[in-house]
């Protein structure tokens, strides 16, 4: 996805005129119209959601003197990395190896025998036996560094080009069963072997829908079937075959550490269980420990985002915490406008730096940095110093803010001695959202770093002064670079996931013009069933289509409706029918509302998950309470305001991080 940067060259469409970026000063952004010269103020908290919501769109334009080019970037012809099969994915990590390698020897494109001299030393780093020429790597590097979108252009041609379909659904549905049963074994079976063993299931399945006289499956040849083995995921793959630790070695790629020259040069993420016992919002009960997935600028030690929630982590807190670090952070004051120092610090990083977790390492959180226009680094095993800021946020993060909270829980049962976390926990989950950013805003963004004797305010000003931070140009296509990929068959219900249904009228255009039983691609939101992302096969376009039944599916997260069909399961429940699980959703509601007061942390914490209590939750105005596990299902969210928010009462059972006058301290 391409970036843009608030800097020369911007050119931006609104109010019917083109209007080309001159200055800034403090929250004003400075514009002049290309056709009148008029000049135009935005004030910078304004920009942002005229961005996301279109009223102002940025162009794809060069700029020099006047204006050479100037065109609207067209966002139904986005390519998205994270729909590149897996031997175009790697191929592209392979370019990439090259490219980056040589940028961090400090190499540029022109030094053609330079790059052949160092050509050697990354593929042996890479164990290529077949590295690719200084010329063809010349070519890459120049891709790179002139295209808008780098990564998308380094993906080989073949990739996104339409093949026609020559295998019907059935039969190639059958052929992926037959490849894990007959090659992806830890017999390891030869490709012949699997491919004859393929062919005598084919003739007896044939042989059934014969006598049944339904309709027959095709046959693929050997070269086909060896295709579609080289298109599996090889990581999967190699672990069904080898074996987990030889699939580990084979793949392995070691990278060092990446300095940082300049603000979102490099961002570290990380998760971790905080030490912090909190509390529902209505029931006052207590929920458990939250996790925190964070986003820290390298360069600077500014936090650029957060998700708190009580999953352990997995792809959903990171997309949250990038979600989080890749929009203005206007919504918290909004919300909480006894909050003084600004946090200016959001925006697109260009490398992002982690451990290597299973989520981190899983083909779809790689594809999503890459679609962003990003690219990623790991650290090595047991070197938690390769990413110290963010290590560090958390141990800031764990002397300056639990230090003094009530709640506040230790890593040993020695240190804790007497003290039961869990029944001093008086922080509301709510609340200790609104102290996160308020902590973060005007004690450690704005402290003094002691080495850099600097805060991270300063350094993060003083840098994008030379290098303007980067913004995703499409803010809604995180929906489709965030979500969950999917395929599915266009039938006369529409499109079926997980029992639910999905068509409307764009849906039913499309079905006119291609016909049913066409399979397609399609984007699931994990926070929200309630529509889905369809990519139409004619154009490469994903267009929205909502949930035949918004009454049940309107704002149901992915982990709801599986908990939900899970526990109907259990109790000998249909999960077929969109009607009974509604009926037993009321169920579990009740049962819920008798069960809540029971001293099981395990189960309190799983209602936790399932009411999706989370932080940007909060940022969205949303009351979300194990007292009503399903209350923001079904219908529209609530508006930004909301009791949590209120200073000023004189009930006794609301905690007093309610007052927005808290003080940290140092420890």
């Amino acid at each position: 996805m391409r970036p843009f940067q608030i800097s020369k060259g911007l050119v931006i469409f609104t109010d019917g005129e083109q209007y080309e970026y001159t200055d800034r000063a403090a929250t004003e952004l400075y514009f002049q119209s290309l056709e009148s010269g008029k000049r135009k103020i935005i004030k910078e908290p304004e920009f942002w959601p005229g961005v996301q919501e279109k009223s102002i769109a940025v162009l794809h334009s060069i700029v020099t003197d006047k204006i050479v080019e100037s065109k609207f970037a067209d966002q139904s012809q986005l390519k998205f990395i994270s729909e590149l099969k897996a031997k175009h994915f790697s191929d592209l990590q392979r370019r990439l190896h090259y490219v980056i390698g040589l940028k961090k020897e400090g190499i540029s494109r022109g030094c053609r025998k330079t790059i052949a001299s160092v050509l050697p030393k990354l593929a042996a780093s890479l164990n290529d036996s077949n590295p690719p020429s200084a010329s063809t790597v010349q070519a890459w590097m120049r891709q790179y560094e002139t295209s808008d979108d780098p990564n998308v252009f380094l993906v080989t041609g073949n990739a996104f080009r339409a093949k026609p379909e020559r295998v019907d659904t059935e039969s190639e549905l059958f052929l992926q069963n037959q490849l894990q049963l007959h090659y992806a074994s830890i017999t390891r079976p030869s490709i012949t072997t699997a491919y004859k063993a393929y062919r005598n299931d084919l003739k007896q399945e044939n042989l059934r829908r014969e006598r049944d006289e339904a309709s027959l499956l095709h046959p693929v040849s050997e070269k086909t079937f060896y295709n579609r083995i080289k298109d599996l995921p090889q990581k999967e793959l190699l672990i069904a075959r080898e074996g987990y630790e030889v699939a580990r070695k084979m793949l392995k790629v070691s990278k060092g550490n990446l300095p940082a020259d300049y603000p979102l040069d490099v961002v570290e993420i990380d998760h971790t269980l905080m030490n912090l016992y909190v509390v529902d919002d209505q029931s006052f009960l207590p929920l458990g420990r939250p996790w925190i997935t964070a986003i820290k600028d390298r360069y600077s030690n500014i936090l650029l985002g957060f998700y708190i929630s009580f999953h352990a982590g997995g792809l959903r807190s990171i997309f949250g915490a990038i979600k989080h670090s890749l929009y203005s952070h206007q919504r918290a004051y909004e919300r909480w406008p006894d909050i003084e120092n600004p946090w200016p610090a959001f925006g697109l990083g260009v490398v992002y730096c982690s451990d290597r977790g299973s989520d981190f390492m899983s083909q779809q959180y790689l594809s999503a940095i890459l679609d962003l226009g990003a690219s990623y680094e790991y650290c090595e095993r047991r070197t938690p110093w390769l990413k110290g800021s963010i290590e560090r946020f958390f141990g800031t993060l764990e002397s300056t803010f639990f230090e003094t909270m009530p709640g506040k829980t230790f890593n040993s049962l020695a240190n804790r001695k007497d003290y039961e976390p869990n029944k001093h926990a008086v922080i509301r989950f709510s609340s200790l959202i609104y102290l996160i950013h308020k902590w973060a805003a005007d004690y450690h963004n704005v402290t003094p770093h002691s080495r850099k004797m600097a805060s991270p305010m300063e350094l993060w000003n003083e840098g994008i002064e030379i290098a303007p931070p980067r913004y995703p140009a499409f803010p809604n296509a995180l929906d489709v670079i965030l979500g969950l990929r999917n395929k599915g068959t266009l039938q006369n219900e529409g499109i079926q996931h997980l029992g639910l249904h999905y068509a409307d009228a764009g849906l039913q255009a499309l079905v006119d013009d291609i016909g049913k039983k066409r399979e397609v691609e399609f984007i699931v939101s994990p926070e929200n069933l309630g529509y889905i992302h369809v990519k139409d096969p004619r154009t490469g376009e994903y267009m929205r289509v909502n949930c035949t039944r918004p009454d049940y599916a309107h704002g149901l997260t992915l982990f709801q409706h599986k908990y939900l069909r899970h526990e109907a399961k259990l109790h000998s429940q249909s999960v077929r029918s969109v009607d009974e699980l509604l009926s037993f959703r009321d169920t579990v509601a009740l049962k819920v509302n008798e069960e809540i007061s029971q001293k099981n942390n395990h189960l309190k914490k799983q209602l936790a998950r399932a009411a999706d209590i989370n932080s940007n939750a909060v940022l969205d105005g949303e009351t979300r309470t194990t007292n009503d596990v399903f209350g923001n299902v079904g219908r529209t969210p609530q508006s930004s305001v909301n009791e949590e928010s209120s200073v000023n009462t004189d009930d006794d059972t609301v905690p007093f991080t309610d007052i927005p006058t808290y003080k940290f301290r140092a420890a």
